[in-house]
């Protein structure tokens, strides 16, 4: 009995480290990737400029758009970050 939880324990280990250490590196890939995408867009706004900012959605610094002055756009969610005044 105790061999077949050792057993049991060992497997289960393997694949928790195998399920995280995979993820990890798939999502870095992914991430350089869709980076690379994004800096070859082209945006049709009245400047085209595209910064980084935090997204209240995402939760994370990413790209956005302008899509009018001091409006943009986040590329990922699409929710907009108005800084104009008001």
């Amino acid at each position: 009995m105790s061999w077949i939880s050792f057993i049991t324990g060992g497997v289960t280990v393997l694949f928790v480290y195998a399920l995280f250490t995979s993820n990890e590196e798939e999502e870095m890939e992914l991430a350089e990737a869709e980076d690379e995408t994004e800096l070859n867009m082209v945006v049709n706004g009245p400047s085209g400029r595209l910064v980084t900012l935090s997204c209240q959605t995402c939760r994370k610094l990413k790209r956005h758009k302008e899509i009018q002055p001091n409006l943009f756009q986040c590329t990922k969610c699409k929710r907009h970050v108005d800084i104009r005044a008001s």
